[in-house]
Order: C-alpha cells, then structure tokens, then sequence
C-alpha cells in the first residue's frame, strides 16, 4: 500500500495543482489572482464528477476566475435522490458566502451548472427563495435513470439486487471492515492535498451500489416532477442557456419549452440561448501536460481489463460499452481547437454575467 501510494504522490507532482483553490465551508474557492472580484459564482457540476470540481473542471474554472470571477464550487456524491443534493449544495454554498461575506458584499451572484449540475441549479430556483441575478445552464440533461445510464434497467439494476447478498455478507466481514478503514487511514496520513482530493470521487460509488441493491430505479424527482416544479416554482428571471453543437444527450429545447410556455416566471423571462462548437464534455476539458504520466494508459487498460474479465459471459457488452466510456479519455485532455471552444464558452458566459449585473430583479 505505502509503495503504491508513494508512486502515486510522484506522478501526481505539479498534476491539477489546487494551490490556488480553498477549502472553506464544505466548498471549493477561487479568487482571482490579479484583480479585485467582479462577480460570484457558484458552481455545480455534473454527475460523478461533481463530487471534485476544483479538479475534473480545473481548466474551465481557472479561466473563468482570469475573467475577475469568484468561483464558489460545492462538491457533492451523486446519488438518486436530486433534492438532496440540491439541499446540500445550496447549504455550504450559503455557509461559504457567509464566510466571504466581507469580500463578496454586494456582487452580483450567478449560478452555473453543467448536465445535471443545470437540474441542480434549477431545483434550488424552484425550492428556495434564492438572490441572484441569473443561472447560466449548460447541457441540461434531465433522462430517466434507464436512459441516462445505458443498461440501467435492463442489465445493471437487476444484475445488483441479484449480487447484493454477497457484497452484503463481504460488507459485514469484521476483517474486511478492519482492513478497509485502516486503508483508509493509511491513505489520510500518507497522501499529499491532491491524491486527497480525488477520494470524494470513489467514496461516492458504495452508497450508489447499496442503493442500486435495494431496489432504487429512478431519480426523485423523476424527469416530469422536476419539470412541473420548475413551471410551478422556478423564479430566476435571467436565465443563459448553453447547448453544444455535437451533444447528443443535449435537452435543452426541452428546457426552454418548460421556461417559456406558461411558467410562473414566463412573465418576467429574460432567456438567451446560445448553440457554442463542442461536445458534451467540453467544461470537462483538460490539458495533456496536467495528466499524470500513465494516467492515460491506466484508464485505457482499465476498459480492456473489464472486457477480458467478461469475455464469454452475459456482460460481455456492457463490459464493452463501459470500456468504450473509460478509454475514451483523449475526449478530454485539451487539444487547440478544443482550447479555442473552451475560450469561447468563458467568454460568452462572461460577457452574458457582465450585461447582467444590475440589481436582481428579485429579491
């Protein structure tokens, strides 16, 4: 464990340095280097990856803070349950603000989300009565379990309840549960900030699997409750809506049609769209020099070890289907066209956040 850990910390040298971002209040602070803040966000991402945002979208956080913005990141474990994690972002996101009260004191405040962080955002809009002067929301996807996870129902959800005994019976093993925390405890003391950082994004996977166990098959709220409490409730006015040109699980036409047609904000909307060059991932986007040497290579294998296991067997296909989504990292690491796409969408988010400061229209 110590030497695994050790050539862990070498490669991770100099890789996603958070030096920069703060801790405080449960969430994740970057101020701008140079210059006094502009504007506040607060920003939640998507689905497993926002369990660490400070790292899986590092790049566009980062130049999102050149632009004189203070970025408010709030983690969370993704989970079924979307009220949840509403409550809980918007709770250190609060308590956070608190803390910078004297530095943030009369700045205009926007949220940003991004795939279900946009779902997020959205729910708190519709369940608290929050100030800020807009949501800019990228990729809105709001699917069914069954459709958001490929399998879901047909394979994964029974393929658990099925396994579920066993992984109970390994989970109630005295020795296993000893073995796991002293792990666990090893890697608190040994680890740098870094490797530290990237726990949230495998602590959240056994709550998932128990839940997956247990039965869950949908997300609460599901997809039409989420979209009739944001029609009935929903009140930010100023509302920036990104879609990217080669998203294929994009909804947001859906989202606009939800807004605009007879919601109890409609009266008051002030809705842009904007259709920016690049896919899905694009906030996700890293650059090859910040990915740990290997890191490529390990993840690539990872797909291929997951097909071997599975070869002859009933998950063959899932197997290679996931394996397809894990080796897929070159989809992220920053190439320059894909830098030129990412400079677009700060700037367009910016400029939106700027032309929109005056005083929110509720209060």
């Amino acid at each position: 464990m110590k030497g695994l850990l050790t050539e862990t910390v070498k490669q991770s040298q100099g890789w996603g340095s958070s030096q920069d971002w703060d801790e405080i209040e449960g969430a994740w602070v970057l101020r701008p280097k140079t210059s006094k803040p502009k504007l506040v966000v607060h920003f939640v991402g998507g689905v497993f990856v926002g369990a660490a945002p400070q790292l899986s979208y590092r790049l566009f956080l980062e130049r999102l803070s050149q632009m004189d913005v203070l970025v408010i990141a709030t983690p969370y474990a993704s989970g079924f349950d979307h009220f949840y994690i509403a409550d809980e972002v918007q709770f250190k996101f609060d308590r956070c603000l608190r803390f910078l009260q004297d530095r943030v004191q009369d700045l205009p405040v926007f949220g940003i989300g991004h795939s279900l962080g946009s779902v997020i955002h959205l729910l708190i809009g519709s369940r608290y009565a929050v100030k800020k002067n807009g949501n800019v929301l990228m990729a809105f996807n709001n699917k069914d379990a069954s459709l958001a996870v490929p399998f879901f129902s047909s394979v994964l959800a029974p393929m658990m309840q099925n396994i579920g005994p066993v992984l109970s019976d390994i989970a109630s093993s005295p020795t296993i549960r000893l073995g796991a925390e002293m792990t666990m405890k090893q890697i608190e003391n040994l680890s740098p900030s870094i490797v530290k950082q990237v726990f949230p994004l495998v602590e959240q996977l056994p709550p998932l699997y128990m839940d997956l166990i247990k039965g869950k098959d949908n997300f609460t709220p599901r997809p039409e409750e989420t979209q009739r409490l944001i029609r009935s409730y929903y009140g930010i006015s100023r509302n920036l809506l990104i879609k990217f040109k080669d998203d294929t699980i994009d909804e947001t036409s859906t989202l606009a049609q939800v807004l605009s047609s007879g919601s109890a904000i409609s009266s008051m909307l002030d809705m842009s769209i904007r259709s920016l060059p690049g896919d899905h991932a694009l906030p996700l986007q890293q650059a090859l020099p910040d990915v740990p040497p290997g890191m490529t290579d390990a993840v690539n294998r990872s797909g291929e070890l997951l097909a071997n296991l599975t070869a002859g067997t009933p998950w063959e296909s899932v197997a290679k289907e996931v394996g397809n989504t894990l080796g897929n990292v070159d989809s992220i690491l920053l190439s320059s066209g894909n830098s030129k796409d990412l400079d677009l969408l700060v700037e367009t988010i910016t400029s939106w956040m700027l032309s929109n400061s005056s005083p929110r229209l509720l209060q």
